[in-house]
């Protein structure tokens, strides 16, 4: 079984919230993956798979060191955004994410082409890479957008030639720091909601989100 510790150490969203996560929980546990909420951070340690969903604290240079030996031990860690910056998400994020060669741009994306519902803030994408072939197409709503900085983060999804960002940076929307020695990993994603009730039953994206449970 796959143990995943969602962290609440850091006023993130709580996974127990049933309004936005429930059907989460139930494909996570569908697919033997399970998910506790853990508030100490010294007990990241204890799981295979570490998540940030929208943390509203900035990481300490001591969590920043403890987490990249996380990764360096072979542990997957995800962090996820929003977009514009809102609650300064993106500045808060960026004090983990750069760590691992990652910039979070705080900026709004918008595609009037290949978007779900007629809505430009939900992006459709096929533009995809070092992901299995189950995982074609995603929505991703309200992203921000990533830049990398080191020759060991590889891109995940990408925004189609559509999309626009409002900063004109590249639509880079997921990326994912590899560690050369353990295969540990370190994910940044632009929105934190594409694994809500709302999307997470659209076109691939209840696989992509049980891949970055388990990468």
């Amino acid at each position: 079984m796959r143990k995943v510790a969602w962290s609440v150490t850091h006023q993130e969203f709580i996974i127990s919230d049933h309004y936005y996560f429930s059907k989460l929980q139930k494909y996570a546990k569908e697919a033997d993956i399970q998910i506790d909420e853990v508030d100490d951070f010294e007990k990241f340690s204890e799981y295979d798979t570490i998540i940030f969903n929208y943390p509203e604290i900035p990481f300490t240079g001591d969590e920043a060191d403890f987490v990249e030996e996380l990764v360096k031990k072979g542990k997957t860690v995800g962090i996820f955004g929003y977009y514009k910056n809102e609650d300064k998400i993106a500045d808060t994020c960026n004090t983990l994410s750069e760590r691992f060669g990652i910039h979070f741009n705080g900026d709004i994306v918008i595609d009037n082409i290949n978007n779900y519902d007629k809505d430009n803030l939900f992006i459709v994408t096929t533009d995809l890479y070092n992901l299995p072939d189950n995982i074609n197409k995603l929505m991703l709503a309200c992203t921000d957008t990533l830049i990398t900085r080191r020759p060991e983060v590889r891109y995940l999804v990408h925004g189609e030639d559509t999309a626009e960002s409002k900063l004109e940076e590249e639509a880079l929307f997921f990326a994912e720091y590899v560690d050369p020695n353990s295969n540990g990993k370190f994910i940044a994603g632009g929105t934190c909601v594409f694994w809500d009730n709302y999307s997470i039953d659209l076109y691939d994206n209840k696989a992509f989100s049980l891949n970055l449970l388990t990468r």
